[in-house]
């Protein structure tokens, strides 16, 4: 896909060249939608004002809510249509009929995990009201795709797409897609069948998840192994090759986020206060969430939404400010299941031979040599009554007759609503929790509070209870054939708290399960470093405003560091070759802020640490697999340190020879500065994380190669890393690039009427050579942040154009 946009871009950058002023104000002009005097909106019952601001955020007023929603999808669709027609030819997996073989595999992906199938399901089931609720939305999309072709964006027309009819079933579908891109748990799931395929289960569970809630007493841990599960561990000798839903890249997505709230008593306002800063990979302008304001006579929110999805999912309502992050609950389990050895076309299950079930599909494939320029790549779905087998090929295990199923909820949880309709309109914080506890296939933790000083946390989705084995590994199905889902945990007892006695409340992707929760719910969550250190910081504040939330949305400190910081100056303080390293990380603070080069130093010793750890045990491949997935091993690495002479540090390849942390470390420091020397010279006084730990924004036309800068592409320098709140997340195995950081940043006062603070690292519009492509992302870039107007007044005094649309 990355060379057939490359090309689109180098057409429109040569344009430019050989063109010259004339080609440069076609360009321009095309990048400019009307924002301005009247547009047509049919289906609308009344005028709807649109005011946008300096940043081009636009605001919309209108007289009742299905008018609001239909203008929203009509300006959204105006700033991101290309966006929106890519994402949905994603997840419907239809990119190569426009961007041809290079996105076929991503397209096979989709077609098994039925993104598109199960939403055109679900939208079946839809009560009236939500239906009505899309509806209008989806009415304002296709407006605007069928009123206005001539100002559609020609980015669009570069790579190929042609806009269709946008159906209710999309937008659906869309919180199916969030549905898999939070439900990572299947790759840990296959990254811990690699680890029991090459140790066995006994010795692998020893380097399995570990999760540590701070919240708990005694700082008792979970992820434990049932004594039952055990027995359901097959060999398997897996490999990514073999699933058919493999990811584009092996490694860990980084989603994360943070967000907390706090009391009146912490605020200097008296109010409660909310803030959030998502993790997403942002680095595609224009991003992706869209600044917005909506405004009717019930309804007053400003906040930010996803392109294809009505009214807000981070923001401030009314009486409500709300924030997410992505709570990890485990709604997929791979099983293995056993192909008939009489009859290939079935399957086991109860000890009953049944059919699979077969969907055949069509994926049209674009290739200029073929006749009509399309050729068709047949597709073969096979079923058990679990879900799509993921596995299909000659099978896997040592007799050749296993295949992997994937189960998931968002095929089978088709509620009639999706849990979005109410929070615009929720009248204070308990509404709001019940509003969410209605969230079925997001699993998001949310953090609010409202105009009354009430604060919580509620985490959503159906999460199901499980019989026998947690959701650690691939599972066999029951013998007996039943169920092994036997419900889901109820809504109102999913992890969350309203009003704490220790007025605050927040979410960094850790465990969230109030101690003794009685049902598994994952294994798979973030270390608990950003958790720690925003409890360290609000459990001790006082009189908080914009600014200090700001502080610590930008705070760089990095509790990892301390548990491996003392044990790598204590082994490298007698090496020779390599003390100057052990003095620079001796006197470090744990800070990792981009002008030191500590942190550099830290991070390349600790990647080097647990390779050389991992790596003679497990192999290359497994070893791999298994960093690359960081929080699949952080917390456990943390806890193997807490015993150096752990057999996990002796080099299996040294037999007259028992090695232990130390020895480990100082093996791994000539490779560390090696690397760090290869990029920043042999000189420490010059070497600097920020040079290393970079963010590059770039054009969806051209992400790499020269020229991103004529497409509004730039890179910027940034502190944190991957354990602190000021996030910064790379690739394990490509040091130091970032590519899950703060998305936008938004705080929210309840005792400001006028304005919530924000940054967000893109811009409004996807249109290339206007400002509002990456303006947001310059201001982000430098840690300053703008208001985003709340009281209609203000809209109004700041407002830089104004749009009427008009039936």
């Amino acid at each position: 896909m990355g060379k057939i946009l490359k090309r689109s871009a180098i057409g429109i950058v040569l344009l430019l060249v050989i063109g010259g002023t004339a080609a440069y104000l076609k360009l321009n002009s095309a990048a400019h939608p009307q924002i301005d005097g009247e547009m047509k909106l049919a289906g609308l019952s009344a005028p709807v004002k649109v005011l946008r601001d300096e940043l081009g955020i636009p605001y919309i007023f209108a007289s009742n809510t299905p008018d609001l929603l239909r203008a929203q999808g009509f300006v959204v669709a105006q700033n991101r249509l290309m966006q929106m027609e890519l994402f949905r030819a994603t997840w419907r997996g239809e990119l190569s009929a426009s961007l041809g073989a290079e996105t076929l595999p991503g397209d096979i992906r989709m077609r098994v995990l039925g993104i598109r199938r199960n939403g055109e399901r679900h939208a079946a089931k839809l009560s009236p009201e939500t239906r009505a609720f899309f509806q209008y939305y989806v009415d304002g999309i296709n407006a605007y795709i069928q009123t206005y072709p001539d100002e559609h964006p020609i980015e669009l027309k570069a790579v190929g797409l042609v806009p269709q009819a946008w159906q209710v079933s999309d937008l659906i579908a869309l919180i199916h897609y969030i549905h898999y891109t939070h439900s990572t748990n299947f790759k840990a799931e296959v990254v811990a069948q690699k680890l029991i395929d090459k140790l066995g289960l006994e010795k692998a569970q020893e380097i399995f998840p570990l999760t540590i809630n701070p919240d708990w007493q005694n700082g008792k841990t979970a992820n434990a192994i049932p004594e039952a599960a055990k027995a359901e561990a097959v060999q398997l000798n897996l490999a990514w090759k073999d699933l058919n839903i493999a990811p584009e890249t092996l490694n860990h997505q980084g989603l994360g986020s943070n967000n907390w709230a706090i009391g009146p008593s912490r605020s200097q306002s008296g109010k409660a206060m909310v803030a959030n800063d998502p993790h997403l990979d942002n680095r595609i302008l224009p991003g992706t969430w869209h600044p917005i304001g909506l405004f009717t006579p019930d309804i007053q929110a400003v906040g930010a939404a996803l392109p294809g999805m009505p009214g807000i999912l981070v923001g401030r309502t009314r009486h409500v400010a709300f924030g997410v992050t992505n709570a990890y609950g485990d709604v997929q389990d791979l099983y293995v299941e056993t192909i008939d050895p009489a009859n290939k076309d079935n399957y086991m299950d109860g000890g009953k031979s049944l059919p699979f079930t077969v969907i055949n599909e069509s994926i049209r494939v674009k290739d200029k040599s073929a006749a009509g320029g399309f050729t068709e790549q047949p597709l073969k779905i096979r079923f058990t009554k679990r879900g799509p087998v993921v596995t299909d090929h000659p099978g896997l295990g040592p007799q050749g007759n296993k295949v992997l199923v994937l189960r998931s909820t968002d095929a089978e949880v088709l509620a009639a609503q999706t849990g979005i309709e109410g929070l615009l309109t929720a009248a204070n914080a308990q509404d709001f929790d019940k509003q969410v506890q209605k969230i079925d296939l997001m699993m998001f933790n949310f953090v609010f509070g409202d105009d009354q000083g009430t604060i919580g946390h509620r985490a959503t989705g159906a999460v199901p209870i499980r019989a026998g084995a947690d959701g650690g590994f691939p599972r066999l199905p029951p013998a007996d054939g039943s169920d092994d889902w036997t419900g889901f945990i109820p809504k109102d007892r999913m992890p969350g708290m309203i009003n704490p006695e220790r007025a605050w409340v927040g979410t960094a992707n850790n465990d969230t399960r109030p101690q003794d929760f009685p049902w598994y719910y994952t294994n798979y969550v973030s270390p608990n470093y950003r958790y720690a250190r925003m409890g360290q910081v609000l459990g001790s504040a006082r009189k908080m405003t914009v600014e200090t939330h700001w502080k610590l949305m930008h705070d760089n400190r990095n509790l990892q560091s301390d548990i491996l910081r003392p044990v790598m100056v204590a082994a490298l303080e007698t090496d020779s070759a390599n003390k100057d390293l052990a003095a620079i990380l001796k006197n470090w603070d744990g800070n990792d802020n981009a002008d030191l080069a500590a942190p550099l130093i830290y991070q390349t010793l600790y990647r080097e640490t647990v390779i050389g750890t991992f790596t003679d045990k497990l192999g290359e491949d497994v070893a791999k697999d298994m960093l690359a997935t960081w929080y699949f091993w952080q917390q456990r690495f943390d806890a193997l340190v807490a015993t150096p002479d752990s057999v996990w540090f002796d080099d299996t390849r040294t037999k007259d020879k028992r090695e232990n942390l130390a020895d480990v470390i100082r093996a791994a420091a000539p490779r560390a500065r090696a690397f760090i020397e290869s990029i920043q010279g042999k000189d420490p006084a010059n070497w600097r994380w920020g040079a290393a730990h970079t963010v590059r924004f770039v054009s969806p036309l051209r992400r790499n190669g020269s020229g991103q800068e004529l497409l509004g592409g730039f890179t910027v320098e940034r502190a944190g890393s991957g354990e602190t709140l000021n996030r910064g997340v790379y690739d394990f195995h490509k040091p130091y690039d970032i590519n899950f950081f703060a998305s936008m940043q938004v705080v929210m006062d309840f005792g400001d009427d006028e304005k919530i603070e924000a940054a967000l690292a893109g811009g409004v519009s996807e249109r290339h050579f206007q400002s509002h492509q990456n303006d947001m992302a310059k201001l982000w870039a430098s840690n300053q942040h703008r208001p985003w107007w709340f009281a209609p007044r203000q809209v109004e005094a700041h407002a830089k154009n104004k749009q009427m649309l008009v039936p």
